[in-house]
Formats: structure tokens, sequence, C-alpha cells
């Protein structure tokens, strides 16, 4: 059943490069599989994140806390951001800002981001989709940026349908509003102008 799941992952990792067997086996005996219910935190505000997740089913909610209010960054699943981290932390081993919760109980592979990190070493197609993730991960975030500062809140709404077609009715509203930087009479108030339309 586990190498079934984890043939998931590298299904995923196959869209950028192709993996040979050795290294499928080698990344397979690094992987743990683990399951969320509703509510449960993958990562909290000052913990360092020393994993790398992959998304196999269920919804994740990265977050953060600024003076008492939460403040949505972005949404895990299958089929967008399927890898759980927060990446600063990852990447600086420094305490997380973020918090990562689990909104729809799933099941997450998991990896430690020092025993990903020497498979680099040893395999060039796994350092190479690392460096692709990085960079498409990169365009993601100015693209994020821009959308906070340029577009209005109809705009960064029709935004998330797009980038995310399948959550509008699996998750309570309040966390897309917050997604979108808005109130949530805000948001309902696009919603029924739009519906009009």
């Amino acid at each position: 059943m586990e190498s079934n799941e984890y043939q998931k992952l590298f299904d995923f990792i196959s869209t950028t490069v192709v993996l040979n067997n050795t290294d499928q086996v080698k990344i397979s005996s690094k992987l743990s599989l683990e399951d969320y219910k509703k509510g449960d935190f993958i990562l909290n505000q000052n913990q360092v994140s020393k994993t790398l997740k992959f998304v196999l089913s269920g919804v994740y909610r990265v977050y953060q806390l600024k003076n008492g209010q939460e403040i949505t960054s972005y949404f895990n699943y299958e089929e967008r951001n399927p890898l759980v981290a927060s990446f600063p932390s990852l990447l600086t081993q420094q305490p997380s800002t973020e918090i990562i919760r689990c909104i729809i109980p799933g099941r997450l592979i998991s990896i430690f981001y020092a025993d990903w990190h020497e498979l680099y070493k040893t395999s060039l197609e796994l350092n190479t989709f690392g460096r692709l993730l990085a960079e498409k991960n990169y365009v993601l975030a100015i693209q994020r940026i821009e959308s906070l500062q340029y577009q209005n809140a109809t705009e960064r709404y029709t935004m998330f349908l797009e980038l995310y077609p399948n959550l509008l009715n699996q998750i309570p509203h309040h966390y897309i509003s917050s997604y979108l930087g808005i109130t949530p009479e805000s948001l309902s108030r696009i919603r029924k102008a739009l519906t009009k339309n």
C-alpha cells in the first residue's frame, strides 16, 4: 500500500524530471505516511520546519497571526500546492512565522528535509527538480504579491476561483476572505454581485 501511495509523489516529480528506479528506492526508504484530523497542526508558530510533506489527501491552510488576526497565505491540497512546509523556516532553519493546519482530514507523505537535501548530492534529477520547483515557487510568490498590491477585491476573488476551483464549497468562507485580504461581509457582497451578473 505504501509503495502505491509513494508512487503519487513520484508521478508528481515526473511532471518535471524522470527519476530512475535507484533514485526512487533511495527516496522511498526515507519516506513516511502521516494522517491528520481537522484542526491538527502540521506546524505551529515559532517551530522550526524540519520536514517536507506531500499531499495525498485533505486540505491544509498556511497562515500567520498578526495583531490577533489570522491572515491566510495559501492552501495546500492535491491539485494545487501539494508540497507542504513553511519554506522560509525550512530553508533557513529559523523559527516559523507561519502556521500550517489541517482543515479537511487527510494523509501526507513526509520526509526530513535533511534527508531530502542529502539526496540532492546523489541524484542529478532530484537536484534539478528542487531547483525548478524553487524557481516556480518564486514566480508564484511574486504573482501573489502583485495580486494583493494591484488587483481589487473582485479581481482577487476571481483569481482565487481560478487557482482553487474545488475549495469554495469545501472550506469556511472566512478562510477565503482572509486569503483575499477582505472582510467576510465584503466577500459575501462580491459573490452576490457576481451571481447577479
